[in-house]
């Protein structure tokens, strides 16, 4: 397999919560999916987790080089916390969730995600 994009973003997580505090849910609804609303209000420190999701959701897209729905970018889990995306496509387009790996790292002020997608 060949690496066919690559994409990586950065959030800063206090902006992220001046977004959810002054839109809440018409943001949230707007960029997360309830899976991922879910997760991320389940943790500790959900603003950290929304960011992650956030910034890998904008690397997903850098990685595909074309700009897809929010929502159709689904950030999940395994129950080792290692993350991975389901992408939804219009039909007839390959299926990219096998060949689509993602990373997610974030601390108090900052999120950071990578995404590599093989051919």
């Amino acid at each position: 397999m060949a690496v066919r994009g690559i994409g990586i973003d950065i959030v800063k997580v206090p902006r992220l919560k001046q977004l959810v505090d002054r839109w809440d849910r018409k943001f949230l609804d707007r960029v997360f999916t309830d899976t991922e609303l879910d997760y991320c209000f389940s943790a500790r420190r959900k603003h950290e987790h929304l960011a992650g999701r956030f910034a890998a959701k904008e690397a997903v897209i850098k990685a595909l080089g074309e700009k897809i729905p929010w929502k159709s970018i689904n950030v999940e889990s395994e129950r080792n916390g290692r993350p991975f995306v389901l992408v939804e496509r219009d039909e007839g387009k390959d299926n990219l969730n096998e060949n689509l790996h993602i990373s997610i790292t974030h601390l108090e002020d900052y999120a950071l995600a990578i995404a590599v997608l093989e051919t």
